[in-house]
């Protein structure tokens, strides 16, 4: 068994790589972006392999450009993988709602639902079902948040493949090709300036 303080440090030292590697990288706004909002969100359950917390993740975009996202862990451990998604879009889907309000305050009202884009169909069908499964009882608060967004046409719940869930690259461990086509969708460029 490693060191945990040794694993720290591989770690760091991989993130001053990677940083040394990116310094010219950047995002990229396209002026012709459109001004509707559309979000991806996932969830890797258990990802932890010592606390077996899931990790969160989900990215906003405005038009083609991102300009929200996030990478967490849990804050408790979730029981089950539907449990892990739907905490994941509660917190995506409250991001949504602030960001429609200060879009608004800025004179960009959001007047269609942002596309909530989610790779799972269970969680799909518990929102839109109005009838709460014995199953989902632990989750009734999120559960209860999530559906108002979806019955007041906050959001709406896309379904998307998960070979193209642009959250994927904040929750799991990715292999490079899969994550580097991911990384070009999320508008980072190399020298972003010089475009």
């Amino acid at each position: 068994m490693q060191n945990p303080r040794h694993l720290h440090l591989i770690a760091i030292q991989r993130i001053i790589k990677y940083l040394l590697a990116t310094s010219s990288r950047g995002l990229f706004f396209p002026t012709d972006a459109t001004i509707q909002l559309q979000a991806y969100n996932d969830a890797n359950w258990t990802g932890s392999p010592n606390t077996k917390k899931s990790t969160i993740g989900w990215c906003m975009f405005l038009g083609d450009a991102p300009v929200s996202w996030k990478c967490k862990k849990q804050e408790s451990v979730s029981k089950s993988f539907i449990e892990a998604k739907y905490r994941s879009m509660s917190v995506a889907c409250s991001e949504n709602i602030w960001l429609r309000g200060l879009f608004s305050k800025l004179g960009y009202l959001q007047a269609a639902p942002t596309p909530l884009y989610v790779d799972n169909t269970s969680v799909i069908q518990i929102v839109a079902n109005l009838v709460y499964h014995e199953r989902t009882k632990h989750i009734e608060i999120d559960c209860h948040s999530i559906r108002e967004a979806y019955d007041h046409k906050i959001i709406t719940l896309p379904h998307v493949s998960t070979s193209v869930q642009l959250a994927d690259v904040f929750t799991k461990s990715l292999a490079r090709q899969w994550r580097n086509f991911l990384v070009s969708k999320l508008m980072l460029v190399d020298s972003p300036a010089s475009i």
